[in-house]
């Protein structure tokens, strides 16, 4: 807008520079679909109305300036009254801003005066992308931010504006014979750019995800809320119960991951970096994942600590022998000795037909495994499960813990109990949803 004004111009006089910002603001404002005021438009606007209603009664065009600039200063400075959004945050529009610093380098130019690199104005705000507009995920009505240049259109971008003023909001076209620049925020960018190729070619297409940014700005401001503790824990399993079990026992992140998909190194760091606390202890809850937690743990620059728990039983056991109170030496000790302390029986079914140690297993048998090995098998997972347990007590045993997965019904699994009262004597039962695919069951002896 400001070069249409300029356009032809041999000298610049003050009329010009009134003109120049007047075509500025009438093209910035034809650009937007729903113009807000409070933000750079308006500064634009008051800035270009005093240029036109004075620039008679100046003759040095930097002394115009001048005035024109602390013009657009008042306004940017009200800007908080006419906008919600930058009041709370107290804070000015960043786009009016913005203009100032151009007029400002302008006039810095005409007086041959070296512009400053350090800037420490007011913080300001952006409201066209900023989402602090937004309380909730569900007021944003338009998923999709889009962005994108047409390069040679064959048509004006009044044309185009006029056929996407009903495709979303937040709506910016603006261009010349040879740009037209598109901001929408829509929930069918596919749709927008077919439209555009029509007019040209495309180029610096932007489609950014406004919902998942908003997430992520959430996660990212609680992250930054946290008061920042003395131990935070990340654990790794698979299922809805077997997480719930680690949350209860104040786990700050749980990794989906197990036998079949493990998290990788970077996973693990993503997930300690998002802990405010001065120890990071990590529970692998496998064997293989052990190696992708040590390797987190060597290129973190957080305290990161790792207990060796290679099963679901022995990363809960392990956390039910930390002690707030103790020193993080004494933890992992007491938390690495408890992972030792602690039996695991797994109950799943065969993938195929197996010998092993004498045993002739067929596919889609259920086996019974401890301690690495398969212990029994058979046609019914309630059944070996009781022998699996049989097997694995002992004397010293005390608790019996079964974790039920997500083929079994909870019918079926306190159905077991009193079988496994037969077979076991001074022990306590619990039976627990665990959710977890694969396994019919977890059990755990300590």
């Amino acid at each position: 807008g400001m070069s249409k004004g300029l356009k032809g111009a041999n000298y610049i006089d003050c009329k010009i520079i009134a003109e120049s910002l007047k075509s500025a603001s009438d093209t910035a404002y034809k650009a937007v679909m729903r113009p807000v005021e409070g933000t750079m438009l308006t500064v634009a606007r008051e800035t270009a109305e005093k240029a036109m209603a004075e620039y008679t009664e100046y003759e040095d065009v930097v002394v115009f300036l001048e005035s024109l600039i602390q013009q657009a200063k008042d306004t940017l400075n009200r800007t908080p009254e006419m906008l919600n959004v930058l009041k709370q945050a107290d804070v000015v529009d960043a786009g009016g801003k913005g203009l100032i610093y151009l007029l400002e380098g302008g006039l810095a130019a005409l007086k041959g005066v070296e512009i400053k690199q350090e800037i420490t104005e007011q913080v300001v705000i952006d409201t066209e992308v900023e989402l602090d507009e937004f309380t909730s995920e569900d007021e944003i009505i338009f998923t999709y931010c889009t962005e994108f240049i047409i390069k040679n259109p064959i048509k004006t971008s009044e044309e185009f504006l006029s056929r996407i003023h009903d495709k979303g909001d937040s709506i910016v076209c603006a261009g010349n014979e040879n740009i037209i620049k598109i901001h929408i925020h829509t929930n069918n960018p596919g749709q927008i750019l077919a439209m555009a190729v029509k007019y040209g070619e495309l180029t610096n297409i932007k489609i950014d995800n406004m919902k998942e940014q908003f997430r992520e700005r959430l996660k990212e401001n609680h992250k930054n809320n946290q008061k920042k503790k003395k131990y935070g824990f990340v654990s790794i399993g698979m299922g809805e119960g077997i997480e719930k079990v680690f949350t209860d026992l104040n786990v700050d992140v749980f990794l989906s991951g197990g036998q079949t998909m493990n998290p990788s190194t970077e996973d693990i760091l993503e997930a300690a970096n998002n802990i405010n606390a001065e120890h990071i202890i990590i529970l692998p809850n496998n064997t293989n994942i052990i190696l992708a937690a040590n390797q987190a743990k060597k290129i973190s620059d957080k305290n990161i600590y790792v207990v060796p728990s290679k099963t679901i039983p022995q990363g809960i056991t392990a956390l039910i022998a930390f002690k707030e109170e103790s020193n993080i030496d004494e933890n992992i000790e007491a938390m690495t000795q408890a992972v030792n302390e602690v039996k695991t029986g797994l109950v799943t079914y065969a993938v195929r037909d197996t010998v092993f140690n004498d045993l002739e297993i067929k596919k889609d048998q259920i086996i019974a495994i401890y301690d690495g090995n398969i212990t029994n098998h058979g046609e019914n997972p309630e059944d070996e499960t009781v022998k699996l347990i049989s097997k694995m007590i002992d004397e010293d045993s005390f608790l019996v813990t079964l974790f039920y997965g997500d083929s079994v019904d909870e019918k079926t699994a306190e159905s077991i109990k009193p079988k496994i009262e037969e077979v076991v004597e001074d022990c306590d039962i619990e039976i627990i949803y665990g959710g977890q695919p694969l396994y019919y069951y977890i059990v755990s002896v300590e």
